[in-house]
């Protein structure tokens, strides 16, 4: 086949690419996203992804491909159902695999309360897939960060092309969060050393490739091939996460069991890699003890940590993880009840408690996509306009009433079930 540079195409072309000459369908687009107008932001009757079914080396498979030329390939509600519906209806029409072409830079703050919650039900969606028997392979076609790095990681395998950078925190972030001292955003060769594609190969990440279209079909030909069950996948996957942040299974206890029910208190915390594999570890012990039928997470989180430190430890993947092995449980029909106590904040609430069957929340509980001066730079708005509006606009709004409208949380009174005036 003649070499094909992926990275220079277009979704659709990438898509068309890796698929079998002919075989390739698209999907009808996902639709325009109707709350970029007031951006001054033209919508795109696409979303800024494709869907569709193809054949890869003769095997059937479902196909998505995002464009980060639209918002980075930002994650907004429509674009985050389209992904949903496309793992849905792998686990109903059990393809031989779903190939994903990413590139994105995460959540789409313009659309926080239901672009996160889209993403995070395509986050369950995807776990679910896979624990149906269907192996999901992502390719990483352009930079992946935030909730799109957690998506990617928990796919069965990820491939980067060179030039990709990947991470949970952008080095942006990480810089206005801790100083030049941490990294410095504009040192190319500080970024590359923690979010290369080549850095993540080295820590065992993902697969780096050539970027090549019969590179990348050969890479999925191979995956396929060695595809592991989703329970042995997701053990093996643990103890290589716990070999490399070095956990020694001391600290605090954060899972307790009382009769067939146990409970994940994750109250007041900043997930970092030593809390997330510390989590799953009890958990996983917990399943072969048989000893639960029920899990309760409480959540008030701070958010994950965007530190240096952490994005090397490979934080997203921790944390697609943490999905993981909540899909697992669900798989051996554990029911998951999340209840919100106080802020769900950013990758740690996504991967966490809206992982969950279902979502309480107490009325004062807050959820926060991004911090309001981090927002404002994404958005370009004002930090004092943005402050009011994150107080009282329905896709902004911290307050968990909006999310609540969203169909993201039931909002319950203190020591009772019933919905809250």
């Amino acid at each position: 086949m003649t070499a094909v540079p992926i990275a220079r195409l277009d979704p659709r072309a990438r898509l068309d690419a890796l698929a079998d000459p002919g075989s390739l369908a698209f999907d009808a687009p996902a639709g325009a996203s109707p709350d970029l107008a007031r951006f001054g932001i033209d919508a795109r009757e696409d979303d800024g992804i494709v869907t569709g079914s193809a054949t890869i080396g003769g095997r059937r498979v479902l196909v998505a491909a995002q464009d980060e030329r639209f918002l980075r390939g930002a994650v907004g509600a429509i674009h985050g159902r389209a992904l949903a519906a496309t793992m849905v209806r792998a686990q109903d029409e059990r393809p031989d695999a779903v190939v994903l072409a990413m590139a994105s830079g995460g959540v789409r703050l313009h659309e926080a309360n239901a672009a996160e919650l889209a993403l995070a039900r395509a986050l369950r969606a995807l776990v679910d897939a896979r624990a149906g028997g269907v192996p999901v392979l992502a390719i990483g076609a352009g930079d992946l960060f935030g909730g799109a790095a957690v998506f990617a990681g928990a796919c069965d395998r990820l491939a980067l092309l060179p030039h990709v950078r990947f991470g949970l925190s952008g080095p942006a972030v990480i810089e206005a969060a801790r100083g030049r001292g941490e990294i410095a955003a504009d040192d190319a060769r500080a970024v590359a050393d923690v979010f290369g594609a080549p850095a993540r190969a080295r820590t065992g990440v993902a697969d780096l490739l050539d970027d090549d279209a019969g590179a990348l079909r050969a890479w999925v030909d191979v995956a396929l091939r060695s595809a592991v069950p989703f329970e042995p996948r997701v053990r093996e996957m643990h103890a290589r996460l716990a070999a490399r942040v070095g956990f020694t299974g001391e600290g605090p206890p954060w899972v307790a069991i009382d009769g067939g029910s146990a409970t994940v208190r994750a109250a007041g915390t900043t997930f970092g890699p030593q809390d997330v594999i510390a989590i799953d570890a009890e958990l996983l012990a917990c399943l072969d003890a048989g000893g639960f039928e029920a899990l309760t997470i409480l959540e008030d989180s701070l958010g994950h940590e965007p530190t240096r430190a952490a994005e090397i430890a490979g934080l997203s993947q921790l944390l697609a993880h943490h999905a993981c092995v909540l899909g697992l449980l669900r798989s051996r029909g554990i029911r998951i009840e999340a209840r919100l106590v106080g802020t769900g904040h950013s990758a740690a609430f996504f991967a966490n408690a809206l992982q969950a069957d279902c979502v309480s929340a107490l009325p004062d509980s807050r959820v926060v996509a991004m911090d309001v001066p981090g927002m404002a730079r994404v958005l370009r708005l004002d930090p004092e306009r943005l402050a009011a509006l994150v107080e009282d606009d329905p896709l902004l709004g911290h307050p968990v009433r909006h999310f609540a409208a969203l169909g993201g949380a039931t909002i319950v009174v203190p020591g009772g079930n019933q919905p809250a005036d």
